[in-house]
């Protein structure tokens, strides 16, 4: 009987004609943008796995051997052509498997190199570049680099000509470092999309839940089951929202290539690593498919009880004050997680903290219906417009549905108060010099030091200033070149009398630099992702609150209401909640990005123009659906009077 149902409930949505498959279209649409960026969050996770595991044993911190090491290894940062060039020297010390990318481990005086260096080696002159390094013995392939343009060098050294070498047990990725880091904030990022996509997946599960309520209503009172009922409303949305799910996956397949230029890391991205592995991405539809049944069965126990208050348009909508006590304890939550995040291994801190968020996420959505009912209150006892009092009864009597267009707005304010202190400290932070290129100098030895570099690029007819000065804290010789076209022919030239990379200050610094960098990026994809789900959110909630209130909306109209009322009235019912809204979602935002910026930090230069622009843009958001629902409300209002 309930295979019949589910057919049945199939057949009623293909031959629904183009109402029911523009209100399935509208759904799917929603449920693929939500689908699709959490698999960017998904793919993002994936494209960190998969560096380490090409190349975590040179880019993170090697592990030390416990028993008899296999080889030693020592890492360092130079720099050509304004770009890092990551410098591996490595000697064998016993029969292994070899590094990822790499025939063999490299034999004394043999030097693998990455594609896009390679390149370079051929393009450059020898006195630029080349010179630095013995002649290539092969390129690394793409297995053992992080990104495709990486400029990498795997020499081969003796044991003794490598100091302060790292003796390893295997060329298995060692300690992540920076790259856990990365990792961590990337679980932040997406703890950040999962309430705002969750609440787009639940407004377009939504889009005809009335419709859906009353027909399944019908059915109830003709002598259904409880259990056909129920098939019949899962059967039609899990086959809307699997499919769109399964859609949104292929989009951000096909995105992965313009997706791969975002730099993050240092760089560019393979596209493959940015794709969700098959288990992820099943575990990702069975998700979304699971969150759009739930959020469709909301009215399911409407239905199976009272359906002929369902068939009646009697809803009960209240916001109790009992949903303080769940703010409360989200706050709690939040602040427990955070205790866990500074107390715990690191590897979890991202995840812990990612609870904590959204147990703030979820008290913003627990206050926001409380929030509609108290305005509504207070609308409709200080009605002195047709509009306000309409505005007013409808926020009283559904303060949740009226709460579920302005959702996603409000949770991307809450983003933009966490993100804003955070891009604000960022900024402030000053740059170093990138002028005098410094060599540092043994003890007692600056002297000869800088006679020898004078003599060096004297020799190869390069123009520099060359001074004593403060290296790393160290006293040090700083090198000025006169063309700063030059600045590759001094690291060459004076690689045999250095004893590590020559560098500017800044370039030494540039790990620090890049990193600020990605979470300035980083904040502001989260951020455009975050109003990308909410503009949809919200132009889907409207559309699907004009629909469900279709039939007072048009007995309003036959009583004689102008449209220019209905329209004051749904304006007032967006704007004036909004704004409170967004005041609440702004205090726990900054409450979120406490531990680790102030919020004055907020209300500097950099952190105002973060809250404006969002603020605005959220208003913007709100007012466009509003616009673009007009035409939908006055289809409906001018509709024949009849049960839909």
């Amino acid at each position: 009987m309930n295979v019949a149902t589910a057919a049945l409930s199939l057949r009623l949505l293909r031959l629904g004609g183009r109402r029911a498959a523009t209100s399935a279209a509208l759904i799917g649409l929603g449920i693929t943008v939500g689908t699709a960026l959490l698999a960017v969050a998904l793919g993002a996770v994936h494209g960190w796995d998969a560096r380490e595991a090409r190349a975590g044993w040179r880019t993170g911190q090697p592990v030390p051997a416990a028993g008899a090491p296999v080889a030693a290894i020592a890492t360092a940062t130079d720099a050509v052509a304004g770009r890092p060039l990551h410098r591996v020297d490595v000697a064998a010390m016993a029969p292994t498997a070899p590094p990822p990318g790499l025939p063999r481990v490299p034999g004394l005086g043999e030097m693998w190199v990455s594609p896009a260096l390679a390149a370079l080696l051929r393009d450059l002159p020898p006195d630029a570049l080349a010179e630095r390094f013995p002649a290539p013995t092969g390129e690394i392939t793409p297995a053992g680099l992080v990104r495709p343009d990486e400029l990498v060098a795997v020499v081969g050294r003796a044991p003794s000509d490598i100091p302060g070498a790292t003796p390893i047990a295997s060329f298995a990725a060692g300690s992540p470092g920076l790259l856990e880091i990365y990792r961590q904030l990337t679980y932040v990022a997406a703890a950040l999309l999962v309430f705002p996509v969750a609440g787009l997946l639940g407004a377009s599960a939504r889009l005809t839940a009335t419709r859906r309520a009353e027909r399944l209503a019908v059915l109830r009172l003709l002598g259904a089951s409880t259990g056909q009922v129920t098939v019949a409303a899962v059967t039609e949305v899990t086959a809307i929202a699997a499919g769109a799910a399964v859609l949104g996956i292929g989009v951000q397949w096909l995105a992965a290539p313009a997706l791969a230029a975002i730099e993050l890391g240092g760089g560019g991205w393979f596209a493959g690593d940015l794709r969700p592995g098959p288990a992820a991405a099943a575990g990702l539809v069975a998700g979304v498919v699971v969150l759009a049944l739930l959020a469709a069965l909301g009215g399911m126990r409407e239905v199976v009880v009272e359906p002929l208050g369902v068939v009646r348009r009697q809803r009960s909508g209240s916001a109790r004050l009992l949903r303080l006590l769940g703010v409360a304890a989200g706050i709690g939550v939040f602040a427990v997680a955070n205790g866990a995040r500074q107390a715990g291994p690191a590897d979890v801190a991202g995840l812990v903290f990612g609870v904590g968020v959204l147990a703030l996420f979820g008290a913003v959505s627990l206050v926001g219906p409380l929030v509609v009912r108290l305005l509504g209150i207070g609308m409709t006892r200080s009605a002195r417009s047709p509009a306000a009092l309409i505005a007013g009864r409808r926020m009283l009597d559904d303060p949740r549905g009226a709460f579920r267009p302005l959702a996603g707005v409000t949770l991307a304010v809450f983003v933009a108060g966490f993100l804003a202190p955070l891009t604000a400290a960022l900024s402030g932070s000053t740059p170093d010099d990138d002028s005098a290129l410094r060599v540092e100098a043994p003890a007692g030895e600056v002297g000869e030091l800088q006679a020898e570099v004078a003599h060096r690029l004297g020799a190869r007819a390069i123009a520099a200033d060359v001074a004593i000065a403060d290296v790393g804290g160290e006293v040090g010789v700083a090198v000025t070149p006169t063309l700063p076209a030059d600045r590759d022919r001094v690291r060459t030239a004076l690689a045999p009398v250095a004893s590590g990379p020559v560098l500017t200050e800044r370039e030494a610094r540039s790990e620090n630099a890049v990193f600020v960098a990605d979470l300035q990026r980083g904040a502001f994809v989260v951020l455009a992702g975050t109003f990308l789900i909410a503009a949809t959110a919200t132009g889907t909630a409207a559309a699907a609150r004009v629909l469900d209130h279709r039939r007072t909306l048009r007995l309003l109209r036959l009583a004689g209401t102008p449209m220019s009322v209905l329209d004051s009235a749904r304006r007032a019912e967006t704007v004036r909640p909004l704004l409170v809204l967004a005041a609440i979602a702004l205090v726990l935002g900054l409450l979120c990005a406490f531990p680790f910026a102030a919020a004055a930090n907020a209300f500097e230069p950099t952190g105002i123009v973060v809250l404006g622009v969002s603020l605005l843009a959220g208003v913007a958001v709100v007012v466009a659906a509003s616009a673009a629902s007009r035409p939908l409300l006055r289809a409906v209002t001018a509709a024949p009077a009849r049960e839909d």
